[in-house]
């Protein structure tokens, strides 16, 4: 009932898992026991409400974020005269790559045992990477004067635009506020409707930011992790 996460595994390099099931939960604790030990760590994901945090506590696993996913109607997101200034590039008609973006707070993984802040940006550098190389007609480069403000990539999906990775440069002149809005604005011009995704429950401001566009919140997701040798 564990799957090998490949881009974990390749960032982390150990095999990393997830689990998506907390059926999981359920199996006899030596199976469950010997599951786990073929991996480095293991990331359990469930509605908040059907996950039993102290069974998940017996079978090793902490937790380390509550995420909360929504909707958000992007053509409906409104512009204002400041977001002129600003220009969005796509990936697809003027490539670009991610250089000097700002370090990211709220990240579940900090938790994880040696864990560093280069090796965290690294997960971020390569989960860039491969998003522009996925959706480079979806990944946008925000900027003001010429000067690289962030970048918003995303991908679209059969259910809708999938909103994967916002990041504001380091030396950002601008707020993360006018990075999405623009971000959102632009996907609005390109045909998008529906975007998705969800955000870490300690990210404030990113939630006080999708509430002003309108976003529907929906039902809270816990993430728990196990480590080997913890």
């Amino acid at each position: 009932m564990i799957r090998e996460h490949e881009f974990h595994s390749r960032w982390w390099g150990e095999l990393a898992g997830v689990v998506d099931d907390v059926a999981f939960l359920a199996l006899p604790a030596e199976e469950r026991a010997k599951q786990l030990r073929a991996f480095a760590w293991v990331e359990l994901r469930a509605p908040l409400h059907a996950a039993d945090p102290l069974a998940l506590a017996r079978a090793g696993f902490a937790q380390i974020d509550t995420q909360i996913p929504f909707k958000i109607r992007v053509n409906r997101v409104t512009s204002g005269p400041s977001l002129d200034e600003l220009t969005a590039e796509r990936a697809s008609e003027h490539p670009f790559a991610i250089d000097g973006a700002a370090p990211f707070v709220h990240e579940r993984f900090r938790h994880l045992p040696g864990i560093t802040e280069e090796k965290l940006a690294q997960r971020f550098a390569l989960w860039a990477e491969a998003q522009i190389a996925a959706a480079p007609e979806w990944c946008l480069r925000i900027a003001a004067d010429g000067a690289t403000q962030g970048w918003f990539l995303s991908e679209m999906q059969k259910d809708g635009l999938h909103l994967e990775l916002a990041m504001l440069h380091r030396d950002a002149a601008i707020s993360g506020a006018y990075l999405y809005r623009k971000a959102l604005l632009t996907y609005a011009s390109l045909g998008a409707t529906i975007g998705a995704a969800r955000f870490s429950v300690e990210n404030a401001a990113v939630m006080n930011i999708y509430a002003s566009m309108g976003a529907q919140f929906l039902a809270p997701i816990g993430i728990w992790l196990w480590t080997r040798g913890a």
